[in-house]
């Protein structure tokens, strides 16, 4: 696979390897799970009848290669997929990313982990309103990640 998600009490990180690593803009992505408005198992067909055609910056292979950023605005999506058939999707509130799409090795075991996470994290930690400051996307330059709060 070429992503791997690592989940943590926070949030997840997308992590990126091969080909996605250069359309993805670095190395990983962390989603603080305030951000999360819910996770789902998609088809691959439902999941790209769903996404922006507008590569910005992205790679596209037809059948074999979807990865980067797709869309503008308050649609962007970030993919990183092969061929996989099942992809997990999380739908995110503010921006940079409308939706992060992923192909992993066991997509419904990580919809799992992932919604089992999320829950503990609103049940344990105080929910805050992300309209207006902070949802800018920032690059620590020290570690070189990206961080979409």
């Amino acid at each position: 696979m070429a992503v791997r998600l690592d989940i943590v009490s926070t949030g997840f990180t997308v992590r990126f390897r091969g080909i996605d690593l250069v359309a993805g803009c670095g190395r990983d992505l962390f989603v603080p799970f305030e951000r999360v408005v819910g996770t789902r198992v998609l088809a691959r067909a439902d999941a790209l009848a769903s996404s922006p055609r507008l590569a910005s910056p992205g790679l596209w292979w037809p059948g074999r290669l979807r990865t980067g950023a797709w869309g503008i605005g308050e649609r962007r999506q970030l993919w990183a997929v092969r061929r996989g058939a099942e992809l997990v999707v999380v739908y995110l509130s503010g921006r940079p990313f409308h939706r992060v799409v992923v192909e992993v090795e066991e997509p419904r075991w990580a919809h799992l982990r992932l919604e089992a996470a999320l829950r503990r994290s609103k049940e344990t930690a105080p929910r805050r309103s992300l309209g207006g400051a902070g949802t800018a996307r920032r690059r620590d330059t020290a570690t070189d990640r990206w961080s979409a709060r």
